[in-house]
């Protein structure tokens, strides 16, 4: 996947090193299907970055993005309002499960992310001070941001725990590992581990992944989030699920949580929201967080193209488009045909550790995270565009597969694992 210009470009880019330009370069992308500059089409089973639910060149999303541009771009929101912010935040709330009473908006997902935990401290120092830590898990992602990347355990997030105060207690997966991790066992395990905490520690604060998507494309246990949502009332603890890869019907939900029946305090969501079209993101809240803030406070965030109207126009659309087409139950149905062709075709192949799926989420878990790349590399070259988490190949493909795509995608991710293990 290379693209030929590693030294032409002055180009930086996120997680790379400064002068790293492999990867291919693309020049076009409509419905499910990338082109690179080479003239070669993939199926993106990244979905963008994550971020392109309904598929790429949707035009009644892009038309409403471009009309309000000429209407009206944008104004502070902390001075003035717009229609469609306004239409935004009414169309959040009255979806079913959309676990929030009032929408606040932001640009990325790592922004409503510091928002929800700046929102958790405000609700903990004016309720009990005491109270500042917050319960992550250790394989957690939350964003790029300091503040973010502080919470994370993974690697590649460098801050230090308690760069900002705040005592970051982590919860892991112990001695389980690929299909073990969503046993029974393990959910006993994760639940005694977050008692624990909240039982002998100041830890106010649960900060939950549905999916753990840069930790590995990890599915948690079938009942683990309820059992979080118990502890958290049984010890006072707020929930607050990080929905910024799950949200806006990634799952083949609304929202993750919705599959539960849990209900958070807060929820940060953020890919899929403008389908790729310009960034937003937003902080559902409720009710019970916000009226415990000192009467008359502020909330102290601000970001100078928060809610702008082009953004919150895209937005409108989008849901609009989703509800016209179906795509949250189409993200169910898909995925759950490609999680079980997966499975028929690769459970208990050599090199392959597990695989796991919820809606148009789904890990193959290898056996090491050079075989995961090999086979990446092996699968864009048949037609597909997967991503690398570890040792995990990732498949978040947008909802408007067709039955001939999903075929194609199965086929090639097979044909990838096969060759690259029998190649060993």
């Amino acid at each position: 996947m290379s693209s030929g210009e590693e030294t032409a470009s002055a180009l930086g880019r996120p997680w790379r090193a400064p002068h790293d330009h492999s990867g291919p370069t693309f020049v076009a992308g409509q419905g499910a299907w990338l082109v690179d500059r080479g003239g070669h089409r993939v199926i993106d089973a990244t979905s963008g970055a994550l971020n392109v639910f309904c598929g790429h060149g949707v035009e009644p999303i892009v038309d409403a993005y471009l009309s309000q541009l000429r209407t009206l771009a944008h104004v502070d929101m902390a001075q003035g309002l717009t229609g469609p912010a306004h239409r935004l935040a009414d169309g959040l709330r009255d979806i079913r499960g959309h676990g929030g009473d009032r929408f606040f908006f932001a640009n990325s997902g790592s922004e409503a992310i510091e928002l929800a935990v700046g929102l958790s401290s405000r609700y903990w120092a004016a309720v009990d001070s005491r109270r500042t830590g917050i319960v992550t898990f250790e394989r957690g992602y939350h964003g790029s941001t300091a503040l973010c990347q502080s919470l994370s355990g993974l690697p590649q997030t460098s801050s230090a725990p308690d760069r900002f105060g705040v005592r970051v207690h982590h919860l892991t997966f112990g001695e389980f590992t690929g299909a073990e991790q969503r046993s029974g066992a393990a959910r006993e395990h994760i639940t005694a581990q977050l008692r624990t905490v909240l039982a002998g520690s100041a830890a106010g604060t649960v900060l939950v992944e549905p999916f753990l998507n840069v930790g590995g494309g990890i599915r948690l246990p079938e009942g683990l989030l309820g059992d979080i949502r118990r502890a958290c009332d049984e010890y006072g603890a707020l929930l607050v699920l990080d929905e910024v890869f799950t949200g806006v019907g990634r799952t083949g939900a609304w929202f993750a949580h919705e599959h539960t029946g849990v209900r958070p305090d807060l929820t940060a969501f953020s890919k899929g929201l403008t389908n790729g079209v310009c960034a937003l993101s937003a902080v559902a809240a409720d009710h019970r967080v916000l009226d415990r803030l000192p009467a008359g406070s502020i909330v102290p965030y601000g970001h100078t193209m928060s809610a702008s109207a082009a953004a919150c126009a895209a937005a409108n659309a989008t849901l609009e488009h989703m509800r016209r087409t179906g795509a949250v139950a189409a993200a169910r149905a898909i995925g759950a045909r490609l999680l079980s062709a997966l499975e028929r075709e690769l459970r208990g192949t050599d090199g392959v550790v597990d695989v796991r799926g919820h809606g148009l989420a789904l890990s193959v878990e290898l056996d090491g995270v050079d075989c995961a790349g090999n086979v990446q590399q092996v699968v864009y070259d048949l037609g597909a565009y997967t991503r690398q988490q570890g040792s995990t190949v990732l498949l978040a493909p947008p909802a408007c597969l067709s039955g001939a795509e999903e075929d194609r995608l199965v086929d090639h991710l097979v044909t990838g694992v096969r060759k690259v293990v029998a190649a060993r």
